[in-house]
């Protein structure tokens, strides 16, 4: 009885494991992100804190990411955003004028795991008030 239970155990534990590799719900998680809102014209976009992080299909090839900087930055300087793929670090992108959309268009490096989503990560250079205000992020968008 008592190997019963112990492969009981291992079988249970194993799958898991299995599940919570690659979980089907991961696409709809965020970290960082608040919710969607919408500017006068329509554009649906969200604000990021510091860090912000979201999952893509892992056949993407190429990321289209709408962001802005509303608050010009106090020092002059551009507000930085660092993005990354699965923990690596694809591009800096720095924007200049801080009420003007930029649609940086970043190639996906190919993908090295049996993974169906892939995470996105969004390092802001700076935030601002009460509510760690980063970057506007509108809806990713991956061209064919």
């Amino acid at each position: 009885m008592r190997r019963i239970l112990h492969a009981l155990a291992l079988i249970t534990l194993a799958g898991g494991a299995w599940y919570l590799y690659d979980p089907p719900w991961v696409a709809g998680v965020t970290s960082g992100l608040r919710d969607w809102e919408e500017d006068p014209p329509g554009t649906r976009f969200r604000w990021t804190n510091g860090h912000g992080s979201f999952y893509v299909p892992s056949d993407v090839g190429e990321l289209t990411l709408p962001m802005r900087a509303v608050f010009a930055s106090s020092d002059g300087k551009p507000v930085r955003v660092a993005l990354s793929v699965d923990g690596r670090w694809l591009t800096n992108i720095d924007l200049l004028n801080p009420a003007e959309w930029t649609y940086p268009r970043v190639p996906l490096p190919r993908r090295t795991s049996r993974r169906r989503y892939r995470r996105i990560d969004v390092r802001v250079s700076r935030v601002t008030g009460f509510y760690n205000l980063g970057v506007e992020l509108g809806e990713a968008q991956f061209p064919q």
